[in-house]
């Protein structure tokens, strides 16, 4: 059986997971908030899910789904990520900068492209 590591268990994520199960995959699903936190979403989703840390579910996936937002500081696991298809379902987003953030570095409000290689994966 296929193993899909998922990083990211917001909205997006959790629906990936429940279409992944559904179609026969296991899954193993991470948040930024550690595994501990996702007990009653893996619980939700039967004896096919399991929580880990970012690297754990990039390890156990055979492929990887990244479902969170850019962010300024590159915070994935590039080693475990390394060699494996990653997906990442928030590509043709931007980061949108607003004026009076902590996020606005440009001196003006507008769209930062997404770059394709946003965590440094070849």
């Amino acid at each position: 059986m296929t193993t899909i590591g998922i990083i990211g268990a917001g909205e997006v994520g959790s629906q990936l997971a429940r279409a992944a199960i559904a179609s026969g995959y296991t899954i193993v699903i991470a948040n930024s908030r550690g595994p501990e936190t996702l007990t009653s979403l893996v619980e939700e989703l039967g004896p096919s899910a399991q929580a880990a840390s970012a690297a754990g579910a990039a390890e156990a996936g055979e492929f990887v789904i990244v479902a969170v937002p850019l962010r300024l500081v590159n915070d994935m696991p590039a080693a475990e990520l390394a060699g494996k298809v990653v997906i990442d379902v928030e590509g043709g987003q931007g980061l949108h900068a607003h004026p009076g953030t902590a996020d606005h570095r440009l001196g003006e409000d507008r769209w930062l492209p997404r770059p394709s290689c946003a965590f440094g994966l070849k």
